[in-house]
């Protein structure tokens, strides 16, 4: 035999010297027919065909195509075929001396290769988003890919932490087939979570494992919160039977869900919350941020320091919040108070006030005018929250021009109102004059029909004569009795309910 003679198979020619080179290096390497199936079954690069794609040598060897059999026990022909035929040439340096010997092992007894399965996942580390505690995170899926020459048997699938779930329906799985398990993460602490999931199967091995994890973050906790300002309101002095001015608690909202009041008290006297000022409301929820005012005044029915404590229940807590109170009560003395004095000038049935003395000496000498009898105590002097009252005389504005009348009102507005009407102040006809201060007395808790004053105080309720009923004689009278006030009505004058209020006799 020449050294230099040639063959031809696999469709190309090569050297028996080569052969006989690559033979020394393979034939101590143990063969393996499984593995060799497995490397002629298998594509090896990408976008090209395996050894049993028809177009090659079909998927079984003993057909001959394309001379194949003359690989049958020979590896080394399989290297120089590689090296040789064009066709071929794509597997150059993709296959391992041992897969030459097991290749050349399966063509020569195809029959003797049983098969095995071999298990790939993919992928085999897995990240789940941030999720809440108590929240799912959106499932995600890996493969079990059987990329044996046999059937793969799934036993199990486990998870080594319980916040990591499977959801697996694989059982047997064909050479060159897949299937897919699903992973939830439901967190139960917060923190970084891993976890181990476990695929057990027949293929080498008997397991195969990917690596999960995860970031479970606490949620936010939606609660109430209150803040109450100031901690306390000082109201300094004020005369039994008056009333201070209005001072604010204001509830906010400060957490981070709606507060809800279910109950807002004063415990102690003396304190009232003002009636209808107050933009704080039992059972209506306060947005998150936002505020609400509890009015509160000091009454002082009776003399001496005086204290009490407003108390707002809510469902920030089961603890109440309070403010505390302070005051003192204290008498007015003989020297402010003096009397309203009411008249009615008996020709013109016309009723006048005064707290003037020089006026009360003047009506008392002049012909016609009386004294009703009916007066009431007023303040001499500005006290506490006492406001003006103040007297206007609108002249020839009755009977046809021939006499005036006046008018009496501690209301800013109304003031602003009347010397907008004649703001030189002018003593003209039909024009209100003022007439300065009168007096000072309180406003009311809640004016007009209906009315009332603060505790230790007395109402004077307004009468109105004019209108169609009275034409060309207008007039108004204050008075501190129900009975005549009543008795007015029922000769139709307008019951005007309570105008202001004055300390008890």
């Amino acid at each position: 035999m020449k050294i230099l003679a040639t063959r031809y198979w696999f469709g190309a020619k090569f050297t028996i010297l080569a052969v006989a080179a690559v033979l020394v290096s393979t034939s101590a390497l143990a063969q393996d027919v499984d593995a060799g199936k497995l490397a002629y079954t298998t594509q090896h690069v990408t976008g090209q065909l395996s050894c049993s794609a028809g177009a090659c040598h079909t998927p079984n060897p003993l057909i001959n195509q394309n001379k194949i059999l003359k690989a049958a026990d020979n590896p080394g022909g399989i290297g120089v075929a590689l090296k040789t035929v064009t066709q071929m040439a794509f597997l150059k340096g993709k296959l391992t001396t041992q897969q030459f010997v097991d290749l050349a092992a399966y063509i020569g007894n195809p029959g003797a290769a049983t098969g095995s399965p071999v298990a790939e996942l993919a992928p085999v580390t897995m990240t789940f988003a941030p999720t809440l505690v108590g929240s799912s995170a959106t499932a995600q899926q890996f493969a079990i890919n059987n990329t044996g020459t046999a059937p793969l048997i799934v036993d199990n699938v486990a998870s080594s932490n319980a916040d990591f779930s499977v959801v697996s329906s694989c059982g047997s799985i064909a050479a060159g087939a897949s299937c897919n398990v699903s992973v939830g993460f439901t967190p139960t602490v917060a923190g970084a979570r891993k976890s181990t999931i476990t695929v057990t199967h027949n293929a080498t091995g008997g397991t195969s494992a990917l690596t999960v994890s995860g970031t479970a973050t606490a949620p936010v906790v939606l609660v109430p919160g209150i803040q109450v300002t100031p901690a306390s309101l000082a109201f300094g002095s004020i005369i039994v039977g008056s009333f201070s001015g209005v001072q604010l608690v204001t509830v906010t909202s400060a957490g981070t869900a709606p507060l809800t009041l279910s109950a807002i008290t004063v415990t102690g006297s003396h304190f009232p919350i003002v009636v209808g000022g107050s933009s704080c409301a039992v059972n209506a929820p306060i947005a998150v941020g936002n505020s609400c005012t509890v009015p509160v005044r000091l009454t002082p029915i009776a003399a001496g320091a005086l204290t009490a404590t407003v108390r707002i229940a809510h469902n920030a807590s089961t603890t109440a919040v309070t403010v505390s109170l302070s005051g003192t009560g204290v008498r007015g003395t003989a020297s402010n108070i003096k009397t309203m004095v009411e008249y009615v000038y008996v020709p013109h049935n016309y009723f006048f006030l005064t707290s003037r003395d020089e006026d009360k000496v003047t009506l008392d000498a002049i012909s016609g005018f009386q004294r009703t009898g009916l007066s009431f105590p007023v303040y001499s002097t500005e006290t506490g929250s006492a406001k003006a009252i103040s007297r206007f005389y609108f002249d020839k504005i009755a009977i046809n021009g021939s006499r005036g009348s006046h008018f009496y009102t501690l209301l800013d507005t109304d003031k602003a109102a009347l010397k907008a009407l004649n703001p030189s102040n002018a003593q003209a006809p039909r024009l209100p004059y003022d007439e300065g201060v009168d007096s000072w007395a309180f406003l009311p808790v809640v004016a007009g029909v209906g009315g009332s004053c603060a505790s230790g105080q007395m109402p004077i309720y307004r009468l109105s004569r004019g209108g169609t009923r009275f034409p060309d004689d207008p007039n108004h009278r204050f008075t501190s009795n129900v009975t005549t006030y009543n008795a007015f009505i029922a000769q139709g004058w307008d019951g005007e309910g309570v105008n202001f209020c004055v300390p008890l006799p």
